[in-house]
């Protein structure tokens, strides 16, 4: 196990504690009709290190392929003055920065927020700052790592000599993590699983489920992709809906099969799907409701339905 070995004082632990020093988890969040929607850190998992967590939409709706994601980073340093001089990790007369390091391995982006500074003669001080990620452009995980750098370089007094002086170096981490952007709460509520003999894809749909009382998630609804099929890896899961055409057209007759399915299950009551009466969010209905009325699709036959769907995807992907 190889260790890094700093040739200046860095932020420790003790340090982050005597500055109370707090990255608060981020805040995350969709723009739909010039309205901003919430979305949960789900499955969080903390350490030492920092946490991983799954995006949740309550309402069913957001995927990254056809929502922005909006990010609002904040957190404060309680006591800045502990930073500076000897016992710090900047001469007394230097600026630190606040940045947010971002990077999505899939997508292969990467980038910096920039956050904040303060100086020795700062009070407590607090940072939050708002980023907009396009649709379309995140995928798999995107990570977080909140960083102290030295913004402005100092005149150092003769017991400051060791301490870092070079504008641009990294003073230390005050919080990461890692969030999981595709999977459960999304809009294509998607899974892989390892099925020998099984075709390519089928949809899991509860059929004796009632779509007004019931959430829209993996245990009711779900897409299974086989990674046992031998034209699996034609789906390309790991690239865009846009660069892979077999998977977009499994994802496009996947959800013609489940607004079908919601409305031969609603029967009678379909009409309160179409016209979005008093549903409850989450549910399977809600989330039919958002695709035909938010997305226009047409319903008013079976080929009219799948080829809206296709033409949805077509112009916005």
């Amino acid at each position: 196990m190889s260790e890094i070995l700093n040739l200046y004082p860095v932020l420790t632990p003790l340090k982050i504690s005597k500055a109370e020093i707090m990255a608060e988890d981020p805040e995350l969040s969709y723009t739909e009709e010039y309205e901003d929607y919430p979305l949960i850190l789900d499955e969080k998992n903390e350490s030492s290190s920092g946490f991983t967590a799954r995006l949740k939409d309550e309402r069913c709706v957001w995927y990254p392929e056809t929502h922005n994601l909006v990010v609002r980073l904040k957190g404060y340093i309680s006591h800045p003055d502990m930073l500076f001089g000897a016992n710090g990790i900047a001469p007394h007369d230097a600026v630190i920065g606040i940045a947010g390091i971002w990077s999505s391995r899939k997508s292969d982006l990467h980038g910096t927020i920039r956050l904040g500074e303060f100086s020795l003669s700062s009070s407590e001080y607090r940072f939050e700052q708002k980023y907009t990620f396009k649709r379309n452009i995140i995928r798999g995980s995107l990570r977080f790592q909140i960083i102290l750098y030295l913004k402005k370089k100092g005149n150092p007094y003769s017991d400051e000599f060791h301490l870092a002086n070079q504008s641009g170096i990294i003073l230390g981490t005050i919080g990461q993590c890692e969030i999981f952007v595709d999977g459960n709460g999304t809009v294509f509520p998607v899974a892989t699983v390892n099925e020998p003999g099984k075709p390519l894809w089928w949809v899991n749909y509860d059929s004796s489920a009632d779509p007004f009382d019931t959430p829209f998630d993996e245990e009711y609804v779900e897409i299974r992709l086989n990674s046992a099929h031998p034209c699996f890896a034609d789906l390309k899961i790991d690239e865009s809906l846009k660069t892979s055409p077999l998977f977009l057209e499994v994802i496009s007759s996947a959800l013609y099969i489940i607004v079908m399915s919601a409305r031969a299950a609603a029967d009678t009551e379909w009409e309160d799907i179409q016209n979005g009466n008093n549903l409850m969010p989450g549910t399977i209905a809600a989330a039919v409701s958002y695709f035909i009325n938010k997305l226009e699709w047409d319903t008013s036959d079976p080929s009219s339905l799948a080829r809206s769907i296709h033409d949805y995807f077509d112009k916005n992907l």
